[in-house]
């Protein structure tokens, strides 16, 4: 993966209330406090597991959060835990003209550098497609690194100097739960996770998972699969970390 560099296991969670809802016209607005299953359901389980396992996770959250659900943005960053830029309400981030991802991009940043306390230096595009100028952008704006798709699982570090960290569909929760009818068993999710990390150990490669709080979250079955997961890199002795650690690491 990187020279020196064993396995790493790094797991990350996209999504935060009902701002994609909003985005996708599902929804005109906000649940009433207290409402959003992921927000009541889904991350205090996801907080539970990761201090349970004594695991620093990426979150990646969509900017209309940071001005709706600042609270819960910021506990994020007081959990310890890395806080990503997801869109602002998950946009068809590959579709945006130059102008107009500028723009959400900018505003996204703002709102949740204003909840946190902190600036997200990572991104992750929504639907994990960026466009031709989504690298430009984010340099302008202080990111170290896209957790976007890329090329296979090799993270490399582009000649801008921004870092690109990848992902693959098959590590990804709704690539079980969202996409086939009826829905995975969580223990088949859990088989191929298993899977793919024993190839990243054999392979000194990277391993990264994508959940969502409303899909693994606020489901107990589909949670102790990822529980699993993360106990099997434990106590396998691999090393877990963010994606900010990754990025950084490729700078040497």
């Amino acid at each position: 993966m990187v020279s020196g560099m064993a396995a790493i296991a790094c797991f990350t969670f996209d999504n935060m209330g009902e701002a994609a809802d909003i985005g996708a016209g599902r929804r005109s607005g906000a649940y009433p406090a207290g409402d959003d299953p992921s927000l009541a359901v889904g991350y205090p389980a996801i907080f539970t597991l990761l201090e349970r396992s004594g695991t620093r996770a990426s979150f990646f959250v969509e900017g209309w959060n940071g001005e709706h659900h600042a609270d819960a943005v910021r506990e994020i960053v007081e959990r310890g835990h890395e806080l990503g830029m997801h869109g602002w309400l998950h946009e068809d981030w590959g579709a945006l003209s130059a102008d107009a991802e500028r723009e959400l991009a900018a505003r996204a940043t703002a709102a949740l550098t204003r909840a946190a306390g902190t600036a997200p230096r990572g991104f992750r595009a929504p639907g994990g497609v960026r466009s031709a100028h989504t690298e430009r952008i984010l340099l302008e704006l202080g990111y170290r690194y896209d957790a976007s798709l890329g090329d296979g699982m090799r993270p490399t570090l582009l000649p801008s100097g921004l870092a690109q960290i990848p992902f693959v569909w098959p590590c990804v929760d709704g690539f079980y739960y969202l996409t086939r009818q009826p829905p995975a068993d969580p223990a088949e999710v859990r088989d191929a996770w298993l899977a793919a990390l024993h190839k990243a150990i054999q392979r000194d490669g990277l391993f990264v998972t994508i959940c969502h709080a409303f899909l693994t979250g606020a489901d107990p079955a589909r949670l102790a699969a990822l529980a699993a997961i993360i106990e099997t890199a434990q106590a396998d002795g691999i090393e877990i970390c963010t994606l900010g650690t990754v990025a950084e690491r490729l700078r040497g």
